[in-house]
């Protein structure tokens, strides 16, 4: 029974590594910052501590130009239809949530912050580096491990069966 009990505990750990998605937080309060995510993880931009009674405006840096991620006016959110689905941004922590990062999802964005008036007050640009998921080579020698765990297990039980059933015999 203890070595299925080992068996159990190696997998879950080994599961949760393979499919636990990252959760990244950067600040960016500071004028310019680098943010590195893995490939389905989500990561936490913050650009502000608050961003009530500010317009803002988030754009992507792309080597033919700029687009527009998201902005704020009031306590109103607009984000643009191409990031819509899989991003926020919240007003009362400053801070933009992208899910399910994909590896274009690199790049510069600088955030613009305005006073009611329209006065640029301060922009900050953050690097987002995305990464693909590197399976560590502990894990998969652990699995390796584990199959071949598993199989020997299983021959002893059943060189234990019949065993069993022949001094019964």
């Amino acid at each position: 029974m203890e070595p299925v009990v080992i068996l159990l505990v190696m997998l879950t750990g080994v599961s949760h590594a393979f499919f636990s998605p990252a959760e990244t937080k950067c600040n960016a309060t500071q004028n310019t910052s680098l943010c590195s995510v893995t490939v389905g993880g989500s990561v936490y931009i913050q650009v502000m501590t608050n961003a009530s009674g500010h317009v803002l405006k988030c754009k992507k840096q792309l080597p033919t130009g700029s687009i527009n991620v998201f902005s704020t006016k009031g306590d109103k959110v607009k984000i643009q239809e191409s990031f819509r689905n899989r991003t926020e941004f919240f007003i009362n922590n400053g801070s933009l949530k992208i899910t399910n990062v994909e590896r274009n999802d690199s790049g510069q964005y600088i955030t613009d912050v305005f006073t009611q008036d329209g006065v640029l007050m301060r922009s900050m640009k953050v690097k987002l580096d995305v990464q693909e998921k590197n399976v560590p080579i502990w894990i998969i020698v652990c699995c390796a491990l584990g199959a071949l765990l598993v199989v020997v297990v299983c021959c002893c039980v059943c060189w234990i069966v019949r065993r069993h059933k022949k001094s019964s015999k």
